[in-house]
């Protein structure tokens, strides 16, 4: 896979912050989305191994669980198409509409994905939310795909610093165009298990995010009695977009779940004469093979949803739904043919930078729609909180925990959003970029020296550049001024 997700470097990096057929779907802006209708599905994929509940010891003891769940490559508007995750997580969790990936490819001065400039072996771990957690008492726990370039780590199947447990993939990485990902992360793969190679082929096959589900769900049931931080870091739906086999029938004609058509306004944009050159520049690939894609997409998110109804379950039946904070978000969004874009990431507009985002823990947190800016930045300092610890003052983002609290809580009014030049694939022709993205307004300027500014209450699809004209110069200069600040923190 060339872009290997970094959302767990992003927000677990101390000292910065912390996989065929057709069919569509609806806006990244949050529209009226037509809702899919839910198949009937198992509750559970995997049953936990017994039925104790947690001890009374446990249940006294006032530090939650935290369940880390993370997709790759997740367009914002698919949860949709997740009965569990839109039926339960959204519906009874914090729904935050403005959450963004603010640094997808960059972390701890790692700025691409393969060395010198960045990789796993760039990467250092020894301050991350594993190590703080697991400082304060947690037991800790990762379960599935890792940073880009792991295989290369020494020793094989190197054990990151902080993790009590670890199933982590290993295959192949493939150094290539943004569309083309590694199909070894959803079947005939191995993993690193506490340093020991395993591997699933044959008889011991297993969708891939099968075996994250069923690691989650057994660890959830061994670790009943401590608190613990679990982390799912699923590869779905990341290109080639596999799915599990019993998910075949989903999105087709004869499927119990569909989906409309994806058109939104900017889809295939046809004048794009405002936008950076480089966008100009490029090559747009075939309206049926986006439509293809995004079938498949919706289709390997399934298995996904099969895990968070896992794990719900498991939480269930050892009573500990009521000690157990889940947070859901993506790496990255997912452009689905807007403007002209494939599929693709990288980018400053919405379908890029913004995300699945949601807080779920209905017995400690009201239910809420909520609209504040938060970044996957934020994460790394509120799993410290919730553990009683407090991150390293040279970590960015800011802890979740008093707007989880509180709506009226005191929060940022705006958020960086910037980008550095992969080395291939759509990535690389996308120049440098800062952005600032506030409620109403993106503003974005480029190493190139070309400006975007975007009035997002009366233009969401960004459709209409109105950078340097001269009825937008205060705002568009109050905007420059805040880009500066955010940069310099």
């Amino acid at each position: 896979m060339k872009y290997i997700k970094l959302i767990f470097a992003i927000v677990a990096g101390a000292v910065v912050l912390a996989a065929c057929a057709n069919t569509e779907a609806t806006p990244t802006t949050n529209p009226e989305l037509p809702a899919s209708t839910p198949a009937p599905y198992l509750p559970t994929l995997f049953e936990i191994k017994n039925d104790a509940k947690a001890s009374q010891i446990r249940l006294d003891d006032p530090r939650p669980n935290i369940i880390f769940i993370f997709t790759d490559d997740q367009p914002y508007h698919t949860t949709q198409y997740m009965p569990t995750v839109r039926d339960v997580l959204m519906k009874n969790g914090i729904n935050f509409e403005n959450g963004f990936s603010t640094t997808p490819l960059c972390y701890n001065k790692v700025y691409t994905n393969t060395w010198p400039e960045g990789g796993a072996r760039k990467f250092d771990d020894a301050s991350t939310y594993a190590v703080w957690v697991k400082d304060a008492g947690y037991q800790t726990a990762y379960f599935g795909k890792y940073l880009n370039d792991y295989d290369s780590l020494e020793p094989y199947g190197y054990v990151g610093q902080g993790w009590n447990e670890w199933g982590v993939f290993l295959g192949k990485n493939l150094h290539s165009d943004d569309d083309i990902g590694a199909s070894q992360y959803y079947s005939d793969f191995s993993a690193s298990e506490n340093g020991s190679v395993v591997e699933y082929n044959g008889e011991n096959s297993i969708f891939g995010a099968d075996y994250i589900t069923r690691n989650a769900v057994d660890y959830i049931s061994d670790k009943r009695d401590e608190p613990f931080m679990l982390t799912m870091a699923y590869y779905n739906p990341h290109s080639p977009y596999f799915w599990a086999e019993r998910h075949d029938q989903q999105f087709r004609r004869t499927g119990a779940l569909q989906a409309e058509a994806y058109r939104p306004p900017n889809f295939m944009e046809e004048d794009v004469s405002d936008k950076p050159q480089y966008l100009q520049d490029l090559n747009p690939i075939s309206v049926e093979k986006i439509d293809i894609s995004y079938k498949q997409i919706l289709r390997s998110l399934l298995s996904v949803d099969d895990g968070v109804a896992s794990v719900l379950n498991a939480l269930d039946k050892t009573g500990l739904s009521e000690k157990t904070i889940i947070v859901y978000i993506t790496d990255n969004g997912l452009t689905v043919g807007d403007h002209r874009f494939g599929l693709t990431k990288n980018c400053a507009y919405e379908s890029c930078a913004r995300i699945p985002f949601i807080v779920y823990a209905p017995s400690i947190f009201s239910a809420r729609s909520d609209e504040h800016i938060v970044g996957n930045i934020d994460l790394a300092p509120t799993f410290a909180e919730l553990a009683g610890v407090t991150a390293p003052d040279n970590v960015n983002g800011m802890s979740l925990v008093p707007l989880l609290k509180d709506i009226n809580a005191d929060w940022r009014d705006a958020i960086l959003i910037e980008h550095w030049p992969t080395e291939d694939g759509v990535g690389s022709k996308i120049p440098e970029f800062y952005a600032v993205r506030t409620a109403e307004w993106k503003y974005v300027e480029y190493s190139t020296g070309e400006r975007e500014l975007y009035d997002l209450v009366n233009d969401p699809y960004e459709l209409e550049n109105i950078a340097d004209q001269p009825e937008h110069a205060e705002i568009q200069k109050q905007l420059k001024l805040r880009l500066d600040e955010l940069k310099k923190e």
